[in-house]
């Protein structure tokens, strides 16, 4: 389902009209404020949109990885690397489908941020197995 998600909003395009429309229509703010809204985001809208690629992109490998281990039964380097590269690689593929999409770009840029993203859920996923893996020897080791 989140990899739908991704394709979804991937298909989709909000032109910066439309999205101070709909922000205003939804917060019902008046024009002062819709103006330091515009300069808000006009500010920190890289910051916003690029740091939701490499979110999604690091809840899509935390995902994927939880499923393999359901699916095998226990999580292993192995299955935290695979479900990186299978994100890596469907990143490169939705950059690639963006650019048959009207006003939309694939990017190198966008896809180096959801790669950050992946590296990040994977790393998190690696340290943890690494501490699991030792606690477990260690108890098993004063088992003995």
């Amino acid at each position: 389902m989140w990899l739908a998600l991704i394709f979804g909003t991937s298909c989709t395009v909000i032109r910066p009209t439309e999205f101070f429309t709909l922000v205003a229509k939804i917060s019902g703010a008046g024009q002062e404020t819709m103006e330091r809204f515009a300069l808000f985001w006009g500010v920190s809208w890289f910051a916003i949109v690029k740091g939701w690629h490499f979110t999604e992109f690091a809840i899509l490998t935390l995902l994927l990885a939880a499923s393999l281990k359901w699916w095998r039964g226990k999580l292993t380097n192995g299955t935290i690397m695979g479900s990186m590269l299978f994100c890596i690689a469907f990143a490169v593929s939705d950059e690639w489908h963006q650019s048959f999409i009207p006003d939309r770009f694939g990017t190198v840029q966008d896809v180096l941020i959801d790669s950050l993203g992946v590296c990040a859920a994977g790393l998190i996923l690696l340290v943890r197995l690494k501490r699991q893996n030792a606690k477990n020897a260690a108890v098993n080791g004063s088992r003995q």
